[in-house]
């Protein structure tokens, strides 16, 4: 199925309601980025050439449509204008050449005095430069926070600048930010940014590579904590998991498989950086694969959600996502990210489906069950199997138990894969890891919680704003430990919890949060020596 169209059918999801004004994406942004390719070597011919392959090889009729200068270009001139510098002599010119292709225009800048590379940030200049690109018909700003934020409320009134700037200029420019970048670890995860930009980065940067045990992150460092993230992704505010690495020759086959489909689940923008000449056929193949396309641009614009899997010791384990799709399908992946090959299975029921429906291949189009409830299949290891399924008998509303909180009391296990995330990826104690317990309630826990290692517990929902007691489940066998927590990466609170001698029970203590309306995460680590304690979960009370 082509992005974007929309084929009636029984069960069918209703469109979204449009926000006033109408978001600007409506679905996740396609196009490409030089960066990962080419860092500062990139210039104005060569991406005019890119533009050039992407229409020779079919990515533009694929939808890769924004095609992205990266860091390096700017320079500023004696009146404090910005322009290309030396290697990009004419950027009105570019957009221009973009344009009359079919492409739209992206462009790079940071808030601060500085980029990333070392270039003149905007800082001071966002009005200016805000109508230097509207001037120069740039469609998409990537806005990367390169400096280390004084908070996270600092963070928010500088990309509230440009955000403000770029709305002034009356042309609908894409503002895309990370708020990762520099010494803001975890800053992407800690709230929801969709009130300051049209997606943001919810990871670190990513590398070529399927595991990362520091930066940059592997694919499936990025999985794992983006898929916790599905509550607030939506048309207007999505998401953004960083360019895809399909076609660079870091990543097996099966792995750029699984980046690319999880990628459609998860409605990441698809950007990708591979050399448009030079890709070879598996992944330019891959990169244009119709039926996966159709689930990342898919009219409603939700990520998928994580309904089953397991949080395997020191490693990624195994996901089961569903996306609610506009038509009345279900997409359902089967995520391995172990390192051997894991039978998984999933169903119809598991999303509130009854009866049977037709299941097919989204990397082959082949229908592999007709009438059937559900699958089981070997998924080798990082690998991922991608389903679309047409229930007949799905009513209009199945999906609404799925995607619908609830305000009655909640618990929330410090190792779902649905809400929870460690910092790091690091394994053998030198960050948080999710470690077995036999006497807590769901047989794991999270442990080595603090200095730079915390627990994120995301998509804690409150119907109303408000103070709650939130039970705090616990092991702590040593003395007493203090803990910081966080709500929504603020309201910081040093909590005592006490220690009991025995590593082998659970105890519980009561912290009063503020938590805001709607979804919230919840932050643990310990900013006063030490160790925290071991979480188990958390419960919140009814927020109705």
């Amino acid at each position: 199925m082509a992005a974007g169209v929309l084929v009636a059918g029984v069960g069918a999801v209703p469109a979204a309601v449009a926000a006033t004004p109408t978001p600007l994406l409506q679905v996740p942004p396609m196009g490409w980025n030089a960066w990962n390719t080419y860092g500062c070597g990139a210039t104005q011919s060569l991406i005019e050439s890119v533009a050039d392959s992407l229409v020779a090889n079919g990515m533009r009729d694929a939808g890769y449509r924004y095609v992205n200068v990266d860091d390096c270009w700017m320079a500023r001139d004696a009146n404090g204008n910005l322009t290309g510098n030396s290697n990009y002599p004419d950027m009105k010119a570019l957009g221009d050449y973009l344009h009359a292709r079919g492409f739209k225009f992206g462009i790079y800048e940071s808030p601060g005095a500085k980029t990333c590379a070392g270039y003149s940030g905007s800082a001071g200049h966002e009005v200016n430069d805000a109508n230097t690109f509207a001037s120069w018909g740039v469609d998409y700003l990537k806005y990367d926070y390169c400096e280390s934020a004084s908070s996270l409320s600092a963070q928010v009134a500088d990309f509230a600048k440009m955000r403000n700037a770029l709305n002034a200029t009356g042309r609908p420019i894409v503002f895309s930010i990370n708020p990762n970048s520099g010494s803001n670890t975890g800053a992407g995860v800690t709230r929801d940014w969709g009130d300051v930009s049209d997606q943001a980065r919810s990871t670190e940067d990513i590398g070529n590579q399927w595991w990362g045990q520091s930066w940059p992150n592997g694919i499936a460092n990025i999985v794992t904590e983006n898929a916790t993230l599905a509550w607030r992704a939506k048309p207007g505010s999505f998401n953004d998991a960083d360019m895809l690495e399909v076609g660079n020759g870091g990543l097996t086959t099966t792995e750029e498989q699984t980046h690319f489909a999880m990628w459609a689940m998860m409605a990441a923008p698809l950007i990708a950086s591979a050399n448009p000449s030079s890709v070879n056929a598996t992944s330019l193949a891959l990169l244009k694969n119709p039926r996966l396309i159709a689930i990342d641009q898919d009219a409603l614009g939700l990520q998928a959600r994580v309904i089953g899997g397991s949080r395997l010791i020191n490693s990624s384990g195994s996901l089961v996502l569903a996306k609610p799709l506009s038509n009345g399908d279900v997409a359902l992946a089967l995520y391995n990210g172990s390192d051997s090959a894991q039978t998984l299975s999933t169903s119809l029921a598991s999303v509130g489906i009854p009866g049977t429906g037709t299941w097919t291949d989204q990397y082959t189009g082949t229908v592999v069950q007709s009438s059937a409830a559900g699958i089981t299949t070997q998924v080798p290891a990082h690998g991922t199997a991608v389903y679309r399924v047409t229930a007949p008998s799905a009513p209009a509303s199945w999906y609404t138990a799925l995607i619908n909180p609830t305000a009655g009391a909640q618990s929330y296990e410090a190792e779902d894969p649905a809400h929870s995330i460690v910092s790091g990826r690091w394994i053998n104690n030198s960050g948080a890891v999710f470690s077995a317990c036999s006497v807590c309630s769901g047989g794991e826990k999270v442990s080595w919680i603090g200095g730079t290692n915390k627990l994120y517990i995301n998509g804690v929902y409150a119907q109303n704003a408000g103070t709650y007691p939130v039970t705090v489940q616990y092991v702590n066998g040593d003395g007493d430990r203090y803990a910081s927590i966080w709500t929504n990466g603020e309201n910081l609170q040093k909590v005592s919890f006490h220690g009991n001698g025995n590593w082998n029970s659970t105890q519980t203590a009561t912290v009063e949060l503020t938590l805001n309306a709607g979804y919230n995460t919840i932050t643990f680590g310990n900013e006063y020596g030490g160790w925290a304690p071991d979480i188990d979960k958390i419960s919140v009370p009814a927020t109705g």
